[in-house]
């Protein structure tokens, strides 16, 4: 009996169809808006560049540092109904003040947007240890409303 070459073959092709269909199963179709393709929460920062000092500037640089480097967030490029929106402004006096709205996405239609504002402020001689307060304080409300969105 003489033996064809297909016959040999006929594993490795089927298992090449099945990873094939097993591969397009697997890919996005592109019916998810941008919020939808990541359970990581996704935040737009706005920073206030009309800074006082260079002070001021050094902070609002250690704030987006801080931000940009969670790998527990998407960063978005422009402001968007699916992501957090984080405004944050410096002001100087007495003491040096480190001012943040943030402004929870718009999941549906029937629910309007919440808006949080938190201050941190300190003594100058404290600059180093204001943006790593502001940014704990940013990370327990996001993380807290997402808990409790997800609980709903």
């Amino acid at each position: 009996m003489k033996k064809v070459p297909f016959l040999r073959l006929r594993p490795v092709v089927l298992s090449l169809i099945v990873m094939t269909f097993l591969a397009a199963a697997w890919l996005p179709t592109g019916t998810f808006l941008p919020g939808e393709r990541t359970n990581k929460p996704q935040l737009f920062l706005d920073l206030d560049g009309s800074v006082p000092s260079q002070t001021a500037e050094d902070i609002l640089f250690d704030v987006q540092q801080r931000i940009e480097s969670r790998h527990e967030w998407r960063m978005v490029e422009a402001a968007a109904p699916y992501a957090w929106h984080l405004q944050v402004r410096i002001e100087e006096g007495e003491q040096l003040q480190i001012l943040g709205v943030l402004t929870s996405p718009q999941v549906d239609e029937r629910r309007t947007a919440q808006e949080q504002r938190f201050k941190i402020q300190g003594p100058y001689d404290a600059v180093g240890a204001l943006p790593e307060q502001f940014v704990k304080v940013l990370i327990d409300l996001v993380e807290n409303a997402e808990k409790h969105s997800a609980s709903l």
